[in-house]
């Protein structure tokens, strides 16, 4: 009994552990409000030295001078600037002359290319003796006398060049054009044949500006200004760009419902004819079977009944054993050949199914 006692007692203990709670313990704690005080601070300036401020009056002064140095350094970094190309546009002149003989002398007769030399040379002694206190103006006026006679000539060598390049660059592009149309007959149904007619119809137009302008130019005096120029070429078909780019954008038209209806039906038609075709020769490997089932109880039948012929000829004749044997032989190999033909008819009904 006091054992019991004891055990009672050290089973409630771990329980009473158990249930006994920690004790916490809840700390508030309360924020300061911060309080904020303003005050005006009254300021008084004051300047120590000789260095004064300036006034009104001075610093609008001295914004006109550094206004006044900022212009005339622009006016001379311009100035710098027009000598320069001057003098390297007297340089460019001779140097083509030079270096592009055979070109120049294509699109320009003698004459031309004399004055634009003799023009060069002037150009060059007027520099260093009166134009070395020219001013920026002066300058600007002579370079616009050197300049445009002689950039006409270099502008029809840079054309002849130019010409032969754009031309083949838009064929090839009017071949694009047409290729890109008929394709479009088969995968853009909703472009109509008269939008395609349309199209084909100014590229057959922009094909014949083509032709008629090589050959005015052809015809024209090659040391004259071009019939014309090699920046046009690519513009001749932008209308048609415009065109195309508004077409690729048409959406294709949206099935109707009716359609779709009619496809199902068909669908539907065509599984169920499946169906009725796979019954069909189920029932036609189902009738060989049968067939076959037929033909096998038959043989038995003919069997029997040979067997009880058999049987009657012992009886009626019991000296003839060979004869009688021979013929049961016979029998069972026409039973095994029924069986043979049974199962090769079995074979065939499977393999169908």
């Amino acid at each position: 009994t006091e054992s019991d006692d004891i055990g009672k007692d050290n089973a409630t203990k771990p329980e009473l552990k158990k249930k006994k709670k920690k004790k916490t313990k809840t700390i508030t704690v309360t924020k300061e409000k911060k309080r904020v005080h303003k005050r005006t601070l009254s300021v008084d300036t004051y300047h120590v030295g000789r260095i004064q401020p300036y006034n009104i009056d001075t610093l609008t002064e001295s914004q006109e001078k550094l206004a006044g140095m900022a212009a005339s350094d622009a006016e001379r970094i311009r100035f710098e600037e027009v000598k320069n190309k001057f003098e390297s546009y007297i340089y460019r002149i001779k140097n083509k002359l030079i270096d592009d003989e055979e070109a120049i002398g294509a699109v320009s007769t003698e004459e031309q290319r004399d004055a634009l030399l003799k023009s060069s040379q002037v150009a060059e002694e007027w520099m260093y003796d009166e134009g070395y206190d020219a001013d920026l103006v002066t300058f600007e006026e002579k370079y616009v006398e050197l300049y445009e006679p002689a950039e006409k000539v270099f502008f029809r060598v840079a054309e002849v060049e130019a010409r032969p390049k754009v031309i083949e660059a838009l064929q090839l592009k009017l071949i694009k054009i047409i290729a890109l149309l008929r394709k479009w007959e088969t995968t853009m149904p909703q472009i109509t044949a008269d939008e395609r007619a349309d199209v084909l119809a100014k590229v057959d137009e922009v094909k014949n500006l083509i032709k008629e302008k090589e050959e005015a130019q052809a015809a024209a005096d090659p040391t004259e200004d071009p019939v014309y120029k090699s920046d046009e070429i690519p513009l001749m078909t932008k209308e048609i760009q415009g065109i195309l780019s508004k077409l690729s954008k048409r959406p294709k038209p949206k099935p109707e419902k009716t359609n779709e209806t009619d496809v199902k039906t068909n669908e539907t038609d065509v599984k169920t004819n499946e169906t009725d075709v796979e019954t069909e020769e189920f029932k036609f490997a189902t009738n060989e079977d049968d067939a076959a089932e037929n033909s096998a109880e038959d043989s038995t039948e003919e069997a029997k009944d040979k067997d009880e012929g058999d049987k009657e000829d012992n009886a009626i004749d019991t000296g003839d054993e060979e004869t009688s044997d021979a013929a049961d032989a016979n029998d069972g190999n026409a039973d095994e050949e029924n069986e043979d033909e049974r199962s090769e008819e079995e074979r065939k009904a499977e393999d169908e199914l």
